[in-house]
């Protein structure tokens, strides 16, 4: 699934914090650390698109870790976002 222009940039931070790609253990802590910033359906699409899950099946994980019923350690997600740090997080956020 290609993913549409204006969420392109996202693509690019997250490529560039996981130029391996995203593992099964930064899939949670991946969501929590941007779910700050993006609409459910927006980070959804994207980290669908890089775990290769299915849309409904993450958006269903996201609503989890909004509603608090689904978690990451803190360690995990602190670990992730200082990935996305320094891929470029400060950046993208002022672009969007």
């Amino acid at each position: 699934m290609s993913l549409p222009p204006n969420l392109e940039s996202t693509a690019d931070l997250v490529r560039r914090a996981f130029p391996e790609g995203v593992t099964e253990a930064d899939y949670l802590p991946l969501l929590t650390a941007l779910y700050p910033h993006m609409s459910d359906r927006s980070l959804a699409m994207v980290v669908g698109h890089f775990v290769g899950q299915d849309y409904p099946l993450v958006l269903n994980d996201i609503y989890g870790v909004g509603g608090g019923y689904t978690s990451a350690s803190p360690d995990a997600v602190a670990a992730v976002q200082a990935r996305l740090v320094a891929a470029g997080l400060e950046e993208w956020l002022k672009e969007n």
